[in-house]
């Protein structure tokens, strides 16, 4: 893996990306020994875990636990964003605070660590971009002969980077074939197979889908690893917005349901055959291509900018030529929408549209890197070209090439580490 590149294929190496989605994806775990304690160097080390809790204060919300003398039957804390809403109590400890239960055997969780560190955020970015869907990061920090969860399985994909330090894990097998997004388990001990033991050491990845149940453990070596999870989008997450549509153009599915209708053991008279007959009339009506128009609007409306060293960039967009050579800023995945006689690209933090005589020009866009203005498609003409390319800069989807930053990976600056700052 070259240091600094973070994409899907360097994560999976030697296992190609196209063997990864037939053998391993939604099926098997995948394990990667890899034997090179530098594979992640440039992502994260435990010192730029300490600049992260100290400039970001993550919110704990068991604050009994920071007490003289914490309850023993606690064996991991986990540190939220400011915004997440309050449960039993709330405390933004500091670093001696979290110091001292670490070393009382706890796990110490610091979660979405995309929100608090760049290289996580631009690996997360860059698989956002391969799985269109949201990708998240929590980091685990385990001392020495500790286990944090009990056996469990996730409702999302989830990939291991081992960090640094050594971990144990117990692989137990599916005991939930696809779990939906809300599906949380733990599994009783007597309800574990025979389980697979796997050892993780610096540089090693470990796949799981969701669904295999797992635990994990330290024993003479502490332990810190990311956690990455993908936020798959369901066929059912499209129907719900196929059914969304269709009710906006049907006023049958707007209907209430008969009164009583829970009240009898048996649906009330009529109930079923009408339900099967609004069923019948989405498989006949069903847009599939709103439906995914909305669902991406879900994803793409959730993407955040990631910050690059443009901040001071006021280049004039109008002293670009034909052989001015153009790249997408870091993080900046996008999309191309047409609705009716209109098309647009869409990218976290704007939008660009126009008639449909840009469509191709847009596309090549979306599925371009780097190119020079006069490569656009030639329909538009030199001038139109030049137009195009003004207004993306404008609206910062893309940047001149003698202004874009350092090429180190997906959105990676060359000053290392940047943390963001979030607290109360």
């Amino acid at each position: 893996m070259a240091h600094g590149d973070f994409g899907l294929g360097s994560l999976l190496a030697p296992v190609g990306v196209e063997d990864f989605f037939r053998d391993h994806w939604e099926k098997e775990p995948l394990l990667l020994n890899r034997g090179d304690p530098a594979a992640y160097a440039g992502l994260l080390s435990r010192r730029d875990v300490e600049q992260v809790i100290a400039f970001t204060r993550p919110k704990f919300v068991d604050a009994g636990v920071f007490s003289a003398e914490p309850p023993r039957a606690s064996t991991v804390v986990q540190g939220w964003l400011a915004e997440r809403p309050v449960r039993d109590g709330v405390i933004y400890p500091g670093l001696d605070d979290l110091r001292r239960v670490y070393a009382q055997g706890k796990t110490v969780v610091i979660m979405t660590m995309q929100q608090r560190c760049m290289p996580v955020a631009a690996l997360c970015r860059g698989l956002e971009d391969v799985f269109h869907c949201p990708v998240h990061a929590n980091l685990y920090m385990t001392p020495q002969g500790a286990q944090g969860f009990a056996a469990h399985f996730d409702p999302h994909e989830v990939f291991v980077l081992q960090l640094e330090g050594t971990k144990h894990w117990r692989l137990h097998g599916c005991a939930r074939a696809l779990p939906l997004a809300d599906e949380r388990f733990d599994v009783a001990r007597d309800q574990l197979g025979s389980p697979t033991e796997v050892h993780l050491e610096p540089g090693d990845l470990l796949y799981l889908p969701r669904g295999f149940v797992h635990e994990a453990f330290t024993s003479e070596s502490a332990s810190m690893h990311l956690t990455v999870g993908v936020n798959v989008f369901r066929w059912a997450d499209l129907l719900h917005e196929a059914v969304d549509i269709l009710a906006r153009r049907d006023e049958r599915l707007r209907a209430a349901l008969p009164p009583g209708a829970f009240r009898a053991p048996d649906p009330p008279e009529g109930l079923v055959d009408q339900f099967r007959g609004l069923a019948e009339a989405l498989a006949r009506g069903v847009d599939v291509e709103a439906s995914l128009r909305l669902l991406g609007d879900r994803f793409f409306g959730g993407l955040s900018v990631l910050p690059d060293d443009s901040a001071g960039d006021h280049a004039e967009p109008a002293e670009i030529g034909p052989d001015t050579e153009l790249r997408r800023r870091p993080g900046l995945i996008c999309r191309v929408v047409r609705d009716g006689g209109w098309v647009s690209i869409a990218f976290p933090g704007g939008n660009v549209g126009g008639p449909l005589r840009i469509a191709s020009a847009l596309q090549f866009v979306a599925e371009t890197e780097r190119f020079a203005v006069k490569d656009l498609p030639d329909e538009l003409g030199a001038e139109g070209k030049l137009v195009l390319a003004r207004r993306l800069l404008r609206e910062r989807l893309l940047a001149a090439v003698r202004d874009a930053p350092a090429d180190l990976g997906p959105g990676i600056e060359a000053t290392g580490p940047v943390c963001a700052r979030s607290g109360p």
